[in-house]
């Protein structure tokens, strides 16, 4: 019979993408192939050098995905702050405020959530007698969160100090929330301009098709010469570049890789 061993902290993953996401990834890219294939070379040989281009599509989508798990962590750990710090209030510890804590974020965020993997470690962490500071050290250094590293930083000193930690954390919990809220507001003003860039990359797409449909032999030239082809290859470069670069003006923060 197959023994299964617990996980220890550094085995739990903070940000994970499922089987499901990475199957849609994989549609969407080759969907993608699919229709610059049809649109700038209808030919089967063309996938082959497009493949790079799904390739590449792949890794810009999951880059977005893990940038909306890390805003998603950020929000859940705004809420695990308010809900410590109320703990705190009722007289619990910070370390026992932390861990019963779970069972609230499970029921808000599911127990595959990044929130509840970090408590895990929290818990395992308490089981091998890992000072909790450095657990979230170490948690704001893999999940890469500047409020969580932040955090750590405060809830060290604050445990080498001995000083009133339950103040400290409310403080701290009050600073990382108004920070978070600021940088949402500012994240729902861009959604309008992430709309207009998405609108913007399909249009050149609508404009061929309907070129296509009114007069089908308009581009039929193209795909059928060197030249064409050629031409063709140029404003695919010329429009993946536009594309690229829409994409990291509207994100901020490049791509992931």
């Amino acid at each position: 019979m197959k023994r299964y061993r617990k996980k220890s902290a550094k085995e739990i993953p903070l940000l994970p993408l499922c089987p499901a996401e990475k199957r849609m990834m994989a549609i969407k890219s080759f969907l993608a192939v699919l229709l610059l294939n049809y649109f700038f070379y209808r030919s089967i040989w063309a996938f082959i050098p497009l493949s790079a281009v799904g390739i590449l599509y792949y890794r810009m989508e999951e880059g977005t995905l893990r940038r909306k798990k890390k805003e998603s962590a950020r929000e859940q750990f705004k809420e695990l702050m308010l809900l410590v710090s109320t703990g705190q209030r009722a007289g619990f510890s910070a370390e026992n405020a932390f861990l019963s804590s779970y069972r609230d974020m499970q029921a808000l965020y599911g127990k595959d959530s990044s929130i509840c993997r970090m408590l895990q470690i929290l818990r395992s962490g308490r089981e091998n007698n890992i000072a909790f500071s450095k657990l979230w050290k170490q948690i704001g250094e893999r999940i890469d969160i500047a409020e969580i590293k932040e955090f750590a930083q405060v809830y060290e000193i604050s445990q080498e100090s001995s000083g009133n930690t339950a103040s400290v954390m409310e403080k701290t919990a009050d600073i990382i929330v108004r920070k978070i809220e600021t940088e949402k507001e500012i994240a729902v003003l861009l959604s309008e301009k992430r709309l207009e860039q998405k609108i913007m990359n399909l249009m050149p797409f609508f404009i061929m098709l309907y070129i296509s449909v009114t007069s089908p032999d308009y581009f039929s030239g193209l795909y059928r010469c060197l030249g064409g082809v050629l031409l063709m290859s140029a404003a695919l470069g010329i429009y993946l570049l536009a594309y690229m670069l829409s994409v990291r003006i509207v994100s901020g923060d490049g791509f992931y890789y």
